[in-house]
Parts: structure tokens; C-alpha cells; sequence
């Protein structure tokens, strides 16, 4: 039976760990969440939110450690909470997290439309999109290098053009410490917590690593250079474009691409082309790092039937789960044709954050539960200070979800906080008719079929 090869080592965990979260949508989210600060302290929500998201990384490690699966997330929640509730939780998140790619390749297509005139777009995304698929269809090798490749070049390069917008304006922030009201500052964090995007899809690859025991460490490495980048980047990105400027990007005639207008204000024509390279740079991170690690978590579903058996098909010579990423693609289609169609960039942030907190909370919830219920099995890490950590964690996330979709936004900002709330209903709603109506009989009739072959098996030995 072909198996995942192990072949991936502490540099591509980092890379991939940090892959969906260096997409160009965040460049939007610090906008957003600095128009609810009063000061030039996006950096502050940032690293706050940071802060939150290596507290919530601690529980994955836990849970990892005594579970290492390309079906973690769900195989977590199922040894707490049985396996029906782990289908529709881990269904939905998949789905919410997988929104970012409608509004990455909604505000790539913008960015290209800046610089770009003799190719559409959309071909231009349709192009990538086939190249990744097919770097992924040929093995985690070569994807996890293409990954290492994007992902490092990107850091560096954020890094760079940060450091310059510093120079520009002679290293002097305005008011760096102002976060103003409290509802508005969480509101800032919500916002930050969908920049740290799917660092966790990363355990989905615990069965490709050389050592289980760097996935820890790399989720770890991962978080705290993002951390870093992004307080650089938004802070002069605030500081170098104008306030009239950051308030056209958030409006209804707005464009999404303030990383455009960051660049062409420090470096004219050059900054424009340096910059749509790293959106361009920014989206191949984040898709290539969406099609590796959800395909491996549809692929370890259908190997455990909670999923059609069909979807977990490996290729014979490459061992990559090529029919999970046809099925990760073909979603990722509708929900880009939402973002060209609606806008709404807005909603599909406020998804990934609500969804984010919502899988940080059931993490918690399982490290509690599986300490009460499995107190002897291994954990190769341990979360110090018995629950009180997940219990904050369960705290502050429940905060920031309640604010995301049911506290005080903008007025120009309540539809999209609507449609993110209808939407995670609706793939909740989805995920429990599938995991009652369609899941028993997939299961009984899979189980139908093993015990047949079992009693086959069986004559056979007997003769």
C-alpha cells in the first residue's frame, strides 16, 4: 500500500507553518485593524495577537505530540468528543479557513491590474494556481523546496522594505502607543488573530516529517517570525502612506492594495513592480501552502472513511494525495468566484479569524479533556501549569469570537460581519446534515466491504 514519504525537515515546518498566513489579504488587515486604533499601534494588536496565537499553538503541540496525523485536527477532537463531533467541527473549520483564497486571489488580481495590462488577472491566478497543483502533484519534496523558496524570500523581503519606509521618514512614529478604547483595540486583535492564519494546518504533515519532534518547534519558529515581520511591515506601512490614503483603501470604491500604494510612495515605479512581485510572491505562499496541507487532511479523512474512500488515492510513484487536492482546488474556485463577485473582502478576515478562534477554543477544550481521559497515554509536549493555560486560552478567544461576530464595528463594516456570521452558520449547518444523513451509511457500507474482504481473507486461509 503506497504511504505518505517522510521527507520534510525543520526548514519547510517554518516555511509551511508561516505559508497561508504571508498572503497579501493581511496587507488589508492592518489596515483594518489599525483604523480601530487611535494611535500608529497596529504593532501592538499584532504581537498581542501573537501572543494569543503561541498560547493556542501550545495545545496543537500537545495534542500532536501524542497524536501525530495527517488527520490531526480531527482525529484531536474525535479521542475528546467522539468522532461525529469532530467531523462537523474540523468540517467547518477546513471550509472558514479556506475563504482566504477568495480574497487572495481577488486582491492579487488587483495588484497585477496595477502594473499588468496585456494578461487578465484571472489568467494570471489560473496559471499559478495549475503551476502549484502540479509542484504539489509531483511530492511534498519539491513543493516543501518551493515553499522554502517563496516563504524565506518573503520574509526577507518585508524585512527590506519595512526598514526603508523607517528611513524614509527618519525612524519617527506618531503616537506608537495609542490604542484609544478597549472594544476598539480587541476589535484590533480579532483582526490581527486572521493574520496568523492555518500556522496549525502544519501537524498535518506530522506524517512527512523526518522527526515528529520539530513540529513543535516549528510551529514555534514560525509564529514568532511573523510576529515580527508583521509588526515591522504594518507599522511603516501605517506611518509612510497618509490617512487619507489608509481610509480610501477601506472604503466601498476602494482597492484592496496598500502594499501597493506603500511601495509606489517609497520607490515610484520601482516600488510598484517590487511590491506586486512580493503580492505575487505573497499569494503562490499562501495557495501552495493551502493545497499541501488540506489535501492532506481530506486525504487522512477519507482513509478513516469520514470521507468518500475515492479522495484518498495516492499517486503510485509520487505518494501525493492527488484526487485531496482536485477536491481542495475545486472549492478554492467557488469560493474566489465569491470574492470577484461580492467584494467583500472584509468578510471572508472575518471568517478566517472567527473560525481560527472558534478551532482554538475545541483545541483547549481537548487538551482538558484528553488530560482527564487519557492521563497515562505519552506526550512528547506538555503544556507547564496543569489547565490554567487552556482555560485562558478558551477565555480569550471565547472574547475575541463574540467581538468578530456580534460586537460594535463600523457602520460601513456591518454587512460584512453578517455575512461572515450566515456563513459559519451555513458550513456548521452543511458539516451536521452530512455527519447524520450521509456519513452512517458511507461508514456502513465501507464497513460492509472490509468485512467481506475479511471473509474472503479468511476462506482462503482455510483452503
Amino acid at each position: 500500500m503506497t504511504q505518505l514519504k517522510r521527507a520534510v525537515g525543520l526548514r519547510t515546518v517554518v516555511s509551511t507553518g508561516a505559508g497561508m498566513a504571508l498572503a497579501t489579504v493581511n496587507y488589508v488587515a492592518f489596515i483594518e485593524l489599525a483604523s480601530y486604533l487611535t494611535g500608529n499601534s497596529a504593532w501592538i494588536a499584532i504581537l498581542t495577537a501573537g501572543i494569543m496565537a503561541v498560547l493556542a499553538g501550545s495545545c496543537f503541540c500537545e495534542l500532536n505530540s501524542m497524536f501525530p496525523s495527517a488527520a490531526g485536527i480531527k482525529l484531536y477532537i474525535e479521542k475528546a468528543f467522539g468522532e461525529r463531533a469532530a467531523i462537523i467541527i474540523s468540517g467547518s473549520y477546513v471550509m472558514g479557513q479556506l475563504s482566504i483564497v477568495g480574497a487572495e486571489i481577488y486582491i492579487l488580481s488587483q495588484a497585477l491590474a496595477q502594473g499588468t495590462t496585456f494578461l487578465d488577472p484571472v489568467i494570471w491566478a489560473i496559471i499559478f494556481g495549475i503551476v502549484l497543483l502540479f509542484l504539489n502533484f509531483r511530492g511534498i519534496k519539491i513543493a516543501g523546496n518551493t515553499q522554502d523558496i517563496i516563504a524565506y524570500t518573503m520574509f526577507v523581503g518585508l524585512i527590506l522594505i519595512s526598514f526603508y519606509g523607517f528611513y524614509r521618514i527618519d525612524f519617527q512614529i506618531a503616537n506608537p502607543v495609542g490604542i484609544g478604547s478597549m472594544d476598539g483595540f480587541i476589535q484590533a486583535v480579532a483582526i490581527g488573530i486572521a493574520c496568523f492564519i492555518a500556522f496549525e494546518w502544519v501537524v498535518t504533515i506530522s506524517e512527512e516529517v523526518t522527526d515528529v519532534k520539530i513540529v513543535p518547534k516549528g510551529m514555534m519558529l514560525a509564529l514568532g517570525v511573523l510576529a515580527i515581520v508583521y509588526a515591522l511591515f504594518s507599522t511603516a506601512m501605517t506611518s509612510v502612506l497618509g490617512k487619507e490614503e489608509l481610509a480610501w483603501v477601506l472604503k466601498p470604491d476602494g482597492l484592496p492594495i496598500p502594499h501597493i500604494l506603500y511601495g509606489k510612495k517609497l520607490l515610484g515605479g520601482f516600488g510598484l513592480y517590487f511590491m506586486i512581485g512580493m503580492a505575487l510572491l505573497a499569494s503562490l505562499t499562501s495557495i501552495n501552502a493551502g493545497i499541501m496541507t488540506s489535501s492532506r487532511f481530506l486525504y487522512a479523512m477519507a482513509r478513516d472513511w469520514s470521507l468518500p474512500k475515492f479522495i484518498a488515492r495516492l499517486h503510485p510513484k509520487y505518494a501525493t494525495p492527488w484526487v485531496a487536492m482536485l477536491v481542495v482546488t475545486a472549492y478554492c474556485v467557488g469560493v474566489s468566484f465569491y470574492g470577484f463577485l461580492t467584494h467583500y473582502v472584509l468578510s471572508m478576515i472575518m471568517i478566517i479569524a472567527a473560525t481560527e478562534c472558534l478551532i482554538y477554543m475545541v483545541m483547549a477544550f481537548s487538551v482538558i479533556r484528553l488530560r482527564q481521559k487519557m492521563p497515562e497515554t505519552q506526550r512528547g509536549f506538555r503544556i507547564k501549569g496543569g489547565i490554567i493555560m487552556p482555560i485562558v486560552v478558551i477565555i480569550a478567544y471565547g472574547i475575541v469570537a463574540g467581538f468578530i461576530l456580534f460586537g460594535p464595528v463600523k457602520p460601513q463594516d456591518v454587512i460584512d460581519q453578517k455575512i461572515a456570521l450566515f456563513f459559519i452558520l451555513g458550513i456548521i449547518i452543511l458539516s451536521s446534515l452530512y455527519v447524520f444523513f450521509v456519513w452512517p451509511r458511507l461508514r456502513a457500507k465501507y464497513q460492509k466491504i472490509g468485512d467481506a474482504r475479511m471473509s474472503r481473507r479468511r476462506r482462503k486461509k482455510e483452503v
